[in-house]
């Protein structure tokens, strides 16, 4: 046992998995830029489930990834025991607690670590999840729990790139509401799971339409009514309008291009062409004209549940401090400032 604990303590083990860790690094990083199809969703899965449908099929693809986690866990306990053992050192020596910083930030390291690998092995990662402004839609693999665009705002440089973004939401849940701001690497944290902002825009969600002189605008799927007291319906869409052999209404593909619209009013039905506006048709006596698209603002996100997301803040704290204690109370800086203390009494 003392032989295994002075394996692990060694410096010179530090340096080989350190140095090991980099040219795994560097056989990964050729391969991703050689193979960018395989790797290409690799931030948006988790990391263990994956590697279990897909390394077993992939092996000379996914061997660099299983290297790279052993050396990393050997690091860590390399790190584990080498703090551990200059610790135990100092507190039998009685030393300044300023000894203790570096460890500190070894810790931090540590806890960060438990963190990510808690993340690696369990929790989810959906991304392109659409979000209507005011229309309620579930939380992906949380029961009870939906999201509600509440508004979004953007700023652009003088270039034109996009300088800030902030996309306030609310999440409902059985119990409570609560609504947050997301914006760029600006997560909303709720009970473990994270909201990223991925995209916004506008898109059409109904026409703006001139039904006997009437204007209105109706959602997809909605309805309207004409002066003489007529109820139509928007029915189908169309993206690439076609008739098959039968005679009935088709797509030919889903691109749109030469879209179509459904109405369907009595006992007849028309197809209104939706590639411009100022086109009409006429049902049941009825003229109705395409006028404009009715847009609704969207947002984009990507949510991600991370059971070790906790762990990491922790860490990451944990090692900044231990990182400000290193740079101002140790050494030379701590000197001038109890100096620059001592001058300012």
């Amino acid at each position: 046992m003392k032989t295994l604990w002075r394996y692990f303590s060694s410096i010179k083990l530090t340096i080989a998995l350190a140095a090991a860790i980099c040219i795994v690094a560097v056989w990964g990083s050729l391969l991703a830029v050689r193979y960018q199809e395989f790797y290409r969703y690799l931030d948006q899965v988790v990391l263990v489930p994956w590697l279990a449908a897909k390394g077993t099929d992939y092996p000379k693809l996914a061997a660099w990834i299983y290297v790279l986690i052993l050396l990393t866990g050997l690091f860590a306990i390399n790190t584990a025991v080498c703090t551990a053992d200059k610790v135990l050192s100092i507190v039998r020596n009685r030393l300044p607690a300023r000894a203790l910083f570096p460890h500190i930030v070894h810790a931090g390291f540590l806890i960060a670590m438990l963190g990510h690998l808690a993340g690696s092995v369990s929790g989810y990662k959906s991304s392109g999840n659409v979000l209507w402004k005011g229309v309620p839609t579930p939380v992906p693999h949380e029961e009870g729990l939906s999201m509600r665009l509440d508004g979004a705002e953007t700023q652009t440089g003088t270039d034109g790139e996009l300088t800030s973004v902030r996309t306030r939401i609310t999440l409902l849940g059985k119990d409570a509401a609560v609504t947050g701001d997301i914006g760029i690497n600006s997560p909303m944290i709720y009970r473990g799971i994270a909201f990223y902002h991925a995209d916004a825009g506008s898109a059409p969600t109904g026409l703006a339409l001139n039904a006997g002189g009437n204007k209105t605008q109706v959602g997809f799927g909605g309805s309207f009514k004409t002066p003489d007291g007529k109820t139509y319906n928007l029915g189908e869409v169309y993206p690439d309008f076609a008739m098959d052999p039968s005679g009935h209404p088709t797509t030919l593909s889903q691109e749109f291009r030469n879209p179509y619209v459904e109405i369907i009013g009595g006992n007849g039905k028309a197809f209104l062409f939706a590639g411009r506006p100022g086109s009409t048709v006429t049902l049941n006596g009825n003229s109705i004209r395409l006028d404009d698209y009715a847009l609704s603002h969207y947002v984009m996100l990507n949510i991600n549940k991370d059971p070790g997301i906790w762990l990491i803040i922790a860490g990451s704290a944990v090692l900044t401090a231990g990182m400000l204690l290193l740079l101002f109370l140790r050494g030379e800086r701590a000197e001038l400032l109890r100096r620059a203390g001592t001058n300012g009494q």
